[in-house]
């Protein structure tokens, strides 16, 4: 049998993000695009997802990003080609950073932003099967951290 969550909270955790994400973007009219993330890298790569290498990742990651994360945030992004960013979110939060695609590990993004004193999210990408949407996972501890997908292009 395989095992979708560490712990009952993690199958509650995912169940409640889940539906917070239903309620922020029925408004926007994304809900319905959004597909469900296995929850760790290990369950990606076991669906046969198609890992996102540092080369796609440099071609098709800069531009404007919507990123859902596992906290239940809607955030637009704007990812210059020099390597810094702009936030937004969906509280009205705003703040710029900087991101960068590192080649360990098969290729990983790692943001930065300013108001998060240095503190940097470094995340592997998968890609989902409707080859819109990029599921990211910790580079650390392969738990699902956010889905993403370009708002420049389809």
């Amino acid at each position: 049998m395989v095992r979708l969550f560490q712990t009952p909270e993690d199958h509650v955790r995912a169940i409640m993000a889940a539906a917070l994400l239903g309620v922020l973007l029925v408004p926007l009219g994304l809900a319905d695009d959004v597909p469900a993330a296995p929850p760790t890298a290990a369950d990606a790569h076991a669906a046969g997802l198609q890992r996102v290498d540092a080369d796609a990742l440099t071609e098709r990651y800069a531009g404007t990003r919507l990123l859902i994360t596992d906290k239940g945030q809607v955030i637009q992004l704007e990812l210059r080609a020099d390597g810094t960013l702009e936030y937004k979110d969906d509280k009205g939060s705003a703040d710029t950073g900087n991101w960068l695609v590192q080649r360990r590990n098969g290729g990983i993004l790692c943001r930065r932003y300013s108001k998060q004193m240095g503190a940097r999210t470094c995340v592997a990408y998968f890609a989902a099967a409707d080859g819109v949407h990029w599921f990211g996972y910790g580079a650390e501890d392969g738990r699902w951290r956010d889905t993403t997908r370009s708002l420049d292009r389809p």
